[in-house]
């Protein structure tokens, strides 16, 4: 196999290749769904609450996941505050990824 460099491939790098691709669009597809939580009071504590357990890996603030997150923070930054929802572990959460802003894009950088 030729990578569009003209380079050879090995089939086991292109496997490799599949398998990151197959975990960026498993993992974006699960923030998503986790967006969705967020938006629910019934569901906000559990949904944030696995978002505060993946953001305490450093490899949550990697570019192919920013959007994704970014999507999260704003939908908790919306409705922490709001009744049936928990403004304290909504504030965790934002107060974890402003931390780690150092590893966003300029632009999501200011946001958090």
């Amino acid at each position: 196999l030729d990578n569009v460099h003209g380079s050879r491939v090995e089939p086991s790098e292109t496997a490799r290749m599949n398998s990151m691709d197959r975990h960026i669009q498993q993992t974006n597809d699960r923030l998503q769904c986790i967006k969705q939580h967020l938006q629910n009071p019934a569901n906000f504590h559990n949904a944030a609450t696995e978002l505060l357990d993946w953001c305490g890996d450093p490899r949550a603030f990697q570019r192919p996941f920013e959007q994704s997150l970014m999507g999260c923070l704003t939908v908790v930054s919306r409705v922490a505050a709001q009744q049936g929802f928990d403004l304290d572990l909504g504030y965790r959460l934002l107060a974890v990824c402003a931390a780690n802003r150092d590893k966003f894009t300029p632009k999501s950088a200011g946001v958090v």
